[in-house]
């Protein structure tokens, strides 16, 4: 099968988990003999090269300032850059002159922060199935996170309804949808969005996560103080100030936590918060030695997070989380004490309570851990894009076509 992904950045240029998730899958599906290509925006434009056996498209960015510039620049200047980015007539331009060169069989289209919603019309005019995958609430919020000011919002707002205006009319072009979790496409279904793809064709997919490096974790000694962990940005939305709050609350002993993640605005006030506790801050560390060195991570945000990347790197090294009943992280964890609501920094405090004084219930938070690692292992993630591709395929074009003289490959339906 021939595979075109349509990302708004591609390695080594990548903003989180979405560019992750791209990079893992186009390697994957090549490695297991498909033909696969990524159109990406980029820094400079480039001609095709192949990379890890994908061919990669960079076609420049055609808007204000670069997406990996954002810090840099104000509230103006960041205004200017998404509605250039909403009609972006030069990247379109650029996508589709990818899209035909590369003749996909299929295309998938991932975060889209960057890129116009076109898009997808774009891809239904040159006869190529369009399969979109949700990584984040792009389409319905300008900030693609459903949150505001630090707090989870509880509908769209009035510009945020603006913005995605766009997005709502041209999504009528996809094909199919995959979602990396459950509550991420039922709050797209409740706002409207792909009424028109089939509902065997809308599917949760998790992102896949390579394995990490053979584990270096030693037992933990009895009587020894539980290590708590906390990987990631460090902000409100991120739930870090419920967490130092709850933090006062635990016994004065037995426990201590290590923060590892950047602030934006600086770690002053979050050093504040922790003066006085067991609380290290890191700065930047290595995923898989940080997991290895602590006893129970501690994921606390206030918004719905559609899948939780870190909760799943945790499991897939043997350690429990404790996480907020919201978005993807609720979905992974399951119902039980693990799961507190948003917000509540008592109820927090109370889940990590009960294993300061009770280590030995940290096994009971890897019940999990085995279907966890099932659903983000790379083949096994691979093997349900191709059958969905194959799905979408066969529901666009049912019976083989011959090829037309003005689309000779793009048009035609292949075996």
């Amino acid at each position: 099968m021939r595979i075109l992904h349509l990302s708004s950045l591609y390695t080594p240029e990548q903003v989180g988990g979405a560019e992750l998730m791209v990079e893992t899958l186009a390697r994957t599906q090549a490695a297991l003999g498909h033909a696969v290509a990524v159109a990406c925006t980029a820094r400079q434009e480039a001609a095709p090269v192949v990379q890890d056996g994908v061919t990669v498209y960079r076609t420049g960015y055609a808007t204000p300032f670069h997406i990996l510039d954002w810090p840099k620049h104000g509230r103006l200047s960041r205004l200017r850059f998404k509605l250039a980015n909403q009609w972006n007539r030069t990247i379109l331009a650029r996508m589709a002159a990818a899209v035909r060169d590369f003749a996909p069989d299929v295309a998938n289209t991932h975060s889209i922060s960057e890129l116009p919603p076109a898009v997808w019309p774009m891809l239904e005019r040159l006869g190529v199935p369009v399969v979109h995958t949700l990584h984040d609430f792009t389409s319905l919020c300008t900030n693609g996170a459903m949150s505001r000011h630090g707090k989870a919002c509880a509908g769209q707002h009035l510009k945020c309804r603006l913005y995605a205006e766009p997005h709502r009319h041209c999504q009528r072009a996809i094909s199919a949808v995959a979602a990396v979790g459950t509550d991420l496409l039922d709050r797209h279904l409740a706002a409207g969005f792909f009424g028109t793809v089939a509902p065997a064709l809308r599917r949760v997919i998790w992102n896949p996560i390579p394995p990490g490096a053979p584990s270096t974790r030693r037992p933990r000694a009895p009587g020894e103080p539980v290590r708590f962990g906390y990987l990631g940005r460090i902000e409100a939305c991120k739930g870090a100030d419920i967490l130092f709050t709850a933090c006062r609350s635990l016994p004065p002993q037995g426990w201590s936590l290590a923060v590892a993640g950047r602030a934006v605005d600086g770690l002053a006030p979050y050093r504040a918060m922790a003066e006085g506790l067991p609380v290290s801050f890191l700065g930047f560390a290595e995923r898989d030695a940080f997991l290895d060195g602590i006893d129970c991570l501690v994921v606390p945000p206030i918004w719905p997070e559609p899948f939780g990347r870190t909760v799943a790197e945790a499991y897939a090294r043997g350690v429990p989380v404790i996480g907020t009943a919201i978005g993807g992280i609720g979905e992974q964890i399951g119902p039980g004490p693990w799961l507190v609501p948003p917000g509540d920094a008592d109820a927090l405090a109370s889940a990590m309570t009960r294993i300061v004084a009770e280590p030995g219930r940290l096994a009971e938070g890897l019940g999990r851990a085995a279907a966890i690692r099932a659903g983000i292992d790379p083949a096994a993630v691979a093997d349900a894009y191709l059958d969905l591709y194959a799905a979408t395929r066969d529901a666009a074009c049912p019976e083989p076509r011959p090829a037309t003289a003005e689309r000779p490959q793009l048009s035609e339906c292949r075996p």
